[in-house]
């Protein structure tokens, strides 16, 4: 229903993009960052924070969605906020079962946060010319790998429109035996290409895993670059984020906070899958907040020029493309916007949300003041999506 305005939409975007990326250009040589006064500064922010996530960290056990919860002694958090440029962070518990800290430069497992960076590669390949949005998803498949599903698009699975389950369907039986060693690149394409949708597609709202996953391989044909190649070129090494990878170094592996499960206890490490693309980034708080910053569209960040193209192509990833299931929340490509459960005097947060076998974490933005915030936090099933929405809302 929404794929001939979709298509419209998208279009019509690209080309205004293109156009302010002429004038965005012109003005990046004076533009630095968005540093305004924050009315109460550090304090101000603090107390929202502090007032959201310490009554949420103390609870002991929750039963959300029918699926018991019950807090580690080792649960901590780290809460990073920009506001008008200023950046902020609040450690919350422990990183460690030894009793780390939780600081700036702690890595954690974002899970699906990862998506966002998939889908920024996927909308700079739509702004240049390199894959086309609702083309058949076969002509840019890797070579060797036939789709039964001719009609599938690339933004069907950007959107999660594609049908696809959350994850492939013939994986086996444990986690370490799920990773990318053992369920190979092959597998995981043998699998996508024998997939058959069960409804005329676009198909209504399905998250997918596995759909992510496979869009990653078809941008890495249309640009031919791989994805970790791109997502190192064309995003983390321009904001600077030296500490965000699939595959942390010996020295990135010491400063990795212990995950938990939904029990409370110690967690395995999330393995890289041959769908990596969907959740596989470890990051900090740090690397993080810069990367909202470029989503704000801020020209600056660590000091350095982000280019208009990227910021046009976060843009693109940002907008809106059909209403989600609840009616008030409408879906992008991999973004979330949260439209304040339909309050008109509640500004839209572009939110993703992540999760592993320990950790929870979610990267939000508030445009309409300027403030972007991540939080991480050592255990799944802690949900820090709707914290995070919520200080964003409560900002000052």
């Amino acid at each position: 229903m929404h794929r001939t305005a979709t298509r419209f939409g998208l279009i019509v975007t690209v080309a205004v993009l293109a156009a302010a990326k002429v004038a965005a250009q012109q003005a990046s040589s004076s533009a630095g960052p968005h540093l305004q006064p924050n009315a109460g500064g550090e304090a101000a922010v603090k107390r929202v924070v502090d007032g959201i996530m310490q009554p949420y960290l103390a609870q002991g056990q929750r039963n959300p969605r029918g699926r018991r919860w019950s807090r580690s002694p080792y649960l901590g958090a780290i809460v990073a906020v920009s506001l008008h440029g200023h950046r902020y962070f609040f450690p919350y518990g422990k990183a460690t079962d030894a009793g780390a800290p939780f600081t700036r430069d702690t890595l954690v497992e974002i899970g699906s946060c990862t998506k966002t960076f998939t889908t920024t590669l996927f909308a700079l390949a739509i702004n240049r010319n390199q894959i086309v949005p609702d083309a058949s998803a076969q002509k840019y498949m890797p070579e060797g790998y036939t789709l039964r599903a001719q009609q599938l698009t690339p933004l069907e699975l950007a959107d999660f429109t594609s049908g696809m389950p959350d994850d492939p369907t013939n994986l086996p039986r444990g986690l370490e035996r799920r990773s990318i060693e053992y369920y190979t690149v092959k597998d995981f394409l043998t699998w996508a290409s024998q997939y058959e949708p069960t409804t005329q597609l676009p198909a209504p709202y399905r998250y997918s895993n596995a759909g992510i996953g496979l869009l990653s391989y078809l941008v890495a044909t249309a640009t031919g670059k791989t994805w970790e190649d791109q997502v190192n070129s064309e995003i983390l090494q321009p904001l600077g984020m030296a500490d965000t990878t699939l595959r942390p170094t010996p020295e990135q592996q010491k400063r990795l906070a212990q995950g938990h499960n939904r029990a409370g206890q110690d967690a395995p490490r999330w393995p890289v899958f041959a769908w990596y693309a969907a959740g596989g980034l470890r990051s900090t708080a740090q690397d993080m907040i810069s990367f909202g910053e470029a989503n704000l569209g801020h020209e600056e960040v660590n000091g350095e020029p982000v280019s208009a193209e990227l910021i046009a192509a976060m843009q693109l990833a940002q907008k809106p493309i059909y209403a989600m299931p609840n009616g008030f929340n409408k879906q992008t490509i991999a973004w979330v916007n949260n439209m304040g459960e339909g309050n008109p005097n509640l500004h839209p947060v572009i939110v993703k949300n992540g999760g592993t076998s320990g950790f929870g974490t979610v990267i939000a933005i508030n445009p309409t003041k300027d403030a972007a915030i991540f939080i991480g936090m050592n255990q799944v099933g802690a949900n820090p999506a709707t914290k995070g929405v919520e200080i964003l809302r409560h900002l000052p």
